[in-house]
């Protein structure tokens, strides 16, 4: 059965001319690549291996410190013994001197404050005042009119004492008692006269300081103008 006509005049069924090498123009097929001799056949390609790679939450430990053997360690805490010893015996000994200072100044300053009492109630014609500052060394050979007596006669001769004063590095400590000398001026005289006063505590005073001697005079001596 002849089918109609299409473009060109060819009939509608009659099959198409498939020309491959009319495709590449030179009308001739394009060659296939032939394989070298003795080269095999490989049907399939070559795997290529795969490289693991950790996983990026891989985390790296961390290095151990070395661990101090037994002896190293006795030897450290022997060390630091010493050490603490040391501090230890040095603190004790400033301890002890500190202590002994801070005592020796307390004791100084008790005794000086009690010999300047005596002087200032002196310059005021307080003698029961005076008589106050004095030892069981002197009261119980001196009674407080016999001492106001003699304390009256020199202020009578010499004047009442208008300045007094510590003499630099007077102060002497022995046994238990600190003695201080003083510059007296009295207002009847222009020159100064030296007063030794010895201080000791009395432990029936509540280890209060008191005066055991002071010369026996508490005036210049010798004679003067208003006492002959």
């Amino acid at each position: 059965m002849q089918g109609r006509p299409g473009q060109g005049g060819e009939p509608w069924g009659k099959p198409l001319d498939r020309r491959g090498p009319s495709l590449n123009g030179t009308g001739k097929s394009r060659a296939i690549p032939q394989r070298p001799p003795g080269m095999n056949r490989v049907e399939r390609p070559p795997v290529t291996p795969r490289i693991e790679r950790p996983p990026i939450s891989t985390r790296v430990a961390r290095p151990q410190r070395p661990q101090a053997s037994p002896e190293r360690y006795r030897r450290r805490v022997l060390i630091f013994g010493c050490v603490v010893l040391a501090f230890a015996l040095v603190a004790a000994f400033g301890g002890y001197i500190a202590y002994n200072l801070l005592k020796g100044a307390a004791a100084s300053a008790g005794a000086a404050t009690t010999a300047q009492a005596f002087l200032n109630d002196l310059s005021n014609q307080n003698y029961t005042g005076a008589y106050r500052d004095l030892g069981p060394t002197i009261t119980l050979q001196v009674s407080p009119e016999q001492f106001a007596q003699q304390a009256q006669t020199d202020d009578r001769c010499y004047g009442p004492i208008k300045n007094y004063s510590e003499v630099p590095n007077s102060a002497t400590i022995q046994n238990n008692s600190q003695s201080y000398t003083y510059a007296i001026v009295r207002s009847k005289s222009t020159r100064s006269y030296q007063l030794r006063l010895t201080l000791q505590q009395d432990p029936e005073a509540g280890n209060a300081w008191k005066i055991i001697d002071y010369g026996g005079d508490l005036g210049p001596g010798g004679s003067a103008p208003a006492c002959k």
